[in-house]
């Protein structure tokens, strides 16, 4: 489920499952890659002073072998919101199961536009190298 799903469900403390794995333009890194984890709901309110979460009441921090809380702040938006637009929200899930059926979902998703893109790039590189061959043929 979405931050708009879960944030009427949100109990503070509950243990659950987050991944998400995108690109917005696959010739950059990815707009959000966080692999499965186990994490923590924090309310806001226990933010560092330098930290702040926008668009959310709370938080997520994930839980260390030692199954304490990291000090991390993880976001439930990425980084694309701007004002009205609150950018894209991380994939939560109350099952480990679910959560990893979901990212292996999304890796197949990347694995197609990545297949695609390289398609298209050869396709491109091919044309122009027989452009540049009818120029030697017919210029030099």
């Amino acid at each position: 489920m979405l931050h708009k799903d879960y944030k009427d469900k949100v109990v503070i403390d509950e243990e659950v499952w987050i991944c998400d794995y995108r690109f917005n333009d696959i010739d950059n890194k990815p707009i959000r890659h966080v692999k499965p984890k186990k994490v923590v709901v924090w309310s806001n309110k226990d933010l560092p002073k330098n930290k702040k979460v926008f668009y959310s009441e709370f938080h997520f921090r994930e839980i260390k072998e030692n199954g304490k809380p990291s000090s991390t702040v993880i976001g439930p938006y990425d980084n694309t919101g701007y004002r009205a637009y609150t950018g894209v929200s991380l994939n939560i899930f109350y099952s480990e199961e679910e959560c990893r059926k979901h990212y292996k979902k999304q890796c197949k998703e990347n694995l197609k536009k990545f297949e695609k893109a390289k398609i298209s790039r050869i396709e491109y590189y091919n044309k122009k190298l027989e452009e540049i061959n009818n120029e030697i043929k017919e210029n030099c």
